[in-house]
């Protein structure tokens, strides 16, 4: 098997999807060495194992709702756009949603995968409670409030396999997409924070090309009205992909048409293969303040970016309290790279971690980087509190994996 890119050869002995959550438990009590994989929406070896592999699309997918908490509660195999078109058949939405639906919640939770917005938190800031499997193959129930429950949360498959997980529901809600075109990068880092806070959620997109220009697409809430005009950027005339060129037929909906929250929020449909497919990725976020200065360092190796680049899209996360979440106490801007498939982006992520390093970046843990566990530490206030954590859990290290070893010494 392959991740969703095929970058990523993955070498499990087994591979084994359990029926029930019984069985699950059944399974990691009898290994010596079990490691989760959701959707393999991954750039890096994070979910790889040489031991025994379990997944999660055979669990039931079953949903209980609880009004009066405005909760629900899923398998944690379901993938956001099935989640997100169940709970819009009943009335409910999530707080936000990733630029694609395809990945799972397990596996976008452990890795604190994000959409955008200055007030949204990254997925995982949704999780109200955790049902996980622990090595001993019992079960466990990690709430809100709960000690650590922060460290569990964002758990990169260490803390306990998730089987069920809660999370927070509002009211379903409409949102209408416009797209700007024209924006310069010189621009876009000038006024960064009004044009990040223009509506719920907001996304830059450039190639780094000598031109200098990008694109803003912007989702707003119903009753907020889009501007006729952002800065020198102008309302598209029609359909936009991010990646320039391509078909925007896989597309949400653009041209400010007001539609239910999950087919606006993602940039991608659920049906289609979202963004190039053919291709690596790797993101770094800063502080918020410091993204004008990261963006200007960045402009000094653009040409060198560009060659190897699809498109970079640029996004706000608000900080949370979730021990290894990038946005750990620290409003963020995430600067992504959607890179061409080839070698040489490997050596360029090194070169842009470089350049990044000064702003103390934190890397996305589930795509392409090279910062050292020594680095981490000193960028992640709490990753010595999570390693004593995963140790106390996991003291045969029964879920680790090359990559967690490498990153938290054991």
């Amino acid at each position: 098997m392959k991740n969703w890119s095929g970058t990523v050869t993955f070498a499990d002995s087994q591979t084994f999807a359990p029926t029930t959550v019984l069985e699950f438990s059944e399974v990691v009590a009898l290994h010596p060495k079990v490691r989760a994989r959701g959707s393999a929406h991954c750039f890096n070896a994070i979910a790889d194992t040489d031991e025994l592999s379990v997944t999660f699309e055979n669990l039931p997918h079953d949903l209980v709702i609880n009004k009066e908490k405005q909760t629900v509660t899923v398998s944690a195999g379901i993938k956001y756009g099935e989640l997100a078109v169940a709970l819009e058949e009943r009335g409910w939405a999530l707080h936000n949603m990733a630029s694609l639906p395809h990945i799972s919640v397990a596996g976008a939770i452990a890795t604190a995968t994000h959409g955008s917005g200055v007030g949204n938190g990254n997925l995982a800031t949704a999780v109200r409670s955790l049902e996980i499997v622990l090595p001993d193959g019992s079960l466990k129930k990690v709430s809100k409030g709960d000690e650590n429950f922060e460290g569990y949360v964002v758990g990169l498959g260490l803390t306990g396999i998730a089987t069920r997980i809660e999370l927070v529901i509002e009211p379903t809600y409409s949102i209408s997409q416009t797209v700007y075109r024209g924006m310069s990068r010189d621009t876009y880092a000038a006024n960064l924070n009004e044009i990040m806070s223009l509506a719920y959620s907001v996304s830059y997109f450039t190639t780094w090309a000598a031109a200098g220009g990008g694109e803003v697409w912007a989702k707003f809430r119903a009753g907020a009205v889009a501007p006729d005009g952002l800065f020198e950027a102008y309302p598209a005339t029609s359909n936009r992909h991010p990646l320039p060129g391509l078909n925007p037929e896989p597309c949400t909906e653009q041209m400010a048409v007001s539609g239910p929250w999950h087919l606006r929020l993602p940039h991608f449909k659920m049906e289609f293969t979202p963004s190039a497919g053919d291709e690596i990725q790797s993101e770094f976020f800063v502080d918020r303040k410091d993204a004008p200065a990261a963006i200007a360092a960045l402009e000094k190796i653009a040409p060198q970016i560009n060659e190897i680049l699809w498109v970079t899209e640029i996004r706000a996360i608000a900080a949370d309290e979730l021990w290894m979440s990038p946005h750990f106490q620290r409003d963020s801007i995430g600067i992504h790279f959607t890179w061409k498939k080839v070698d040489a982006v490997y050596e360029m992520v090194k070169v842009v971690e470089a350049v990044l390093a000064p702003f103390k970046y934190r890397p996305h843990m589930g795509k392409v980087y090279s910062a050292s566990s020594e680095y981490l530490r000193t960028v992640m206030p709490m990753m010595e509190r999570f390693g004593q954590l995963v140790s106390e859990i996991d003291p045969m290290n029964k879920f680790g994996n090359a990559m967690t070893d490498r990153l938290l010494g054991r």
